[in-house]
């Protein structure tokens, strides 16, 4: 297991979801993966003041993660989820 204390960027394209996404780490380059999504699960709520719409996504991880003392973990489709979630109150 390794820690990422830095902040994580998600990059992909909110136009469609099931293309690949990209995830790195915004201050270091110890995170270099890339998310394919094989499931989307859609939520969406518009009731005047209240919106909200959220994608969650099923997928499989694979790249590379390097721990703080420099070792390089290869990761090959793991499954793990992401989501984009977009609400106003």
């Amino acid at each position: 297991m390794v820690k990422l204390s830095e902040d994580a960027a998600f990059d992909y394209d909110n136009q469609d979801f099931m293309t690949p996404w990209k995830l790195t780490i915004t201050e270091a380059d110890r995170v270099d993966l890339v998310f394919t999504p094989f499931f989307e699960r859609t939520a969406k709520t518009d009731a005047l003041e209240l919106q909200s719409e959220v994608h969650q996504m099923i997928g499989r991880f694979s790249g590379t993660v390097r721990s703080d003392s420099g070792e390089v973990f290869q990761i090959e489709k793991a499954i793990g989820w992401a989501e984009n979630h977009h609400a106003r109150w």
